[in-house]
């Protein structure tokens, strides 16, 4: 298990901690929790309330969504990920479930409310914060059109390969 200290020293290598100035590093990181989760453990469940975001220090997380009684498997999530990073931006239901699925889980957690006051405390500090959290979405948001394209490219050659069955 990590202790805060040896986080504090570690974080300038986790995550998009690793992108801030040491002061506000370790500023942030002590207003956070650090909790530790077991396989099966939920950190967000699609649709309920949710307000934290979670970074992940070790272990792993998968995130799903589910739709018209079909569950799909979005990414995989390991050290240095971050999850729940819309619900402190935008606090809005969950929009996909995170459950830990190794055996157990360290994570770096803060609330929203913990998030925002931070922001307003430091707004330098919190323009360097949230655009490292912009990058994160933005990479995330370029997989899901990548993916996007590859399916409908698969399903449009599915269709292409059962109309020529009939020439």
């Amino acid at each position: 298990m990590i202790l805060i200290d040896d986080f504090n020293s570690l974080s300038k290598e986790v995550g998009f901690l690793a992108n801030l100035e040491s002061a506000v590093r370790e500023r942030l990181v002590n207003i956070g929790n650090f909790e530790s989760k077991e396989r099966g453990d939920y950190l967000s469940v699609q649709g309920h309330p949710h307000s934290k975001m979670s970074l992940i220090i070790s272990g792993q997380v998968s995130v799903k969504i589910r739709a018209n009684g079909e569950s799909l498997t979005v990414m995989n999530l390991g050290p240095s990920d971050v999850v729940g990073e819309m619900s402190i931006i935008d606090p809005k239901k969950a929009s996909a479930t995170a459950r830990v699925v190794s055996n157990n889980a360290q994570l770096w957690q803060i609330s929203a409310d913990e998030f925002t006051e931070f922001l307003l405390s430091d707004q330098h500090a919190g323009f360097k914060i949230m655009k490292e959290l912009a990058r994160i979405l933005c990479k995330r948001i370029r997989i899901y059109n990548e993916q996007m394209l590859r399916h409908i490219y698969d399903v449009k050659s599915l269709y292409l390969e059962q109309d020529c069955s009939y020439c």
